[in-house]
């Protein structure tokens, strides 16, 4: 054998080693990297999902906790049924300071199907001067309970007083 085919069957040998390396051993190196490349781009973007939901949870807390008063407000406009003592109390300290007489008689009612709320009726039965009157009606109105007036009846008697009486509707938790 000659030296040039010598050098020919070394350089093809070498080409033959070269192409079967890469084959091999690069392409599947490179075919790792794409993956683990794709693999790191889709986390990479979970992580932003994730910081984007925590972002919106620490807002939505943040406006939670600014609301707090407000949700509290609505929870206590709502009678507790088992114990009703703080409205009959707001409604005693409302007759006395209007000076009307007031007797609280709790009333069977007759739930509907279409009723979302529980709900209790009381009548208010009393007797006052008629300005008087009004000014109760005002303070029960403005108080801090959801209610709806069922019924008022309101007579004026001989002596310049009104007899009243109110059905209400109050709902409860």
């Amino acid at each position: 054998m000659t030296p040039k085919q010598k050098i020919f069957i070394a350089s093809g040998i070498f080409a033959v080693f070269l192409l079967l390396s890469f084959a091999f051993l690069l392409l599947p190196l490179v075919r790792g990297l794409r993956a683990d490349s794709e693999k790191v781009l889709v986390a990479r973007s979970n992580l932003a999902k994730v910081s984007l939901y925590e972002e919106q949870i620490q807002k939505f807390e943040g406006i939670s906790q600014s609301q707090q008063e407000d949700l509290d407000k609505i929870h206590n406009l709502f009678l507790d049924t088992d114990t009703p003592i703080a409205f009959l109390e707001f409604l005693e300290g409302s007759s006395q300071s209007s000076r009307v007489s007031l007797k609280i008689t709790p009333v069977e009612s007759k739930k509907k199907e279409e009723d979302t709320w529980n709900s209790i009726d009381f009548e208010l039965a009393g007797r006052g001067i008629f300005p008087n009157v009004l000014s109760f009606l005002k303070q029960v109105e403005n108080g801090p309970y959801l209610f709806e007036f069922k019924n008022v009846m309101l007579q004026r008697l001989a002596t310049g007083e009104v007899d009243f009486s109110f059905l209400l509707k109050v709902y409860a938790q």
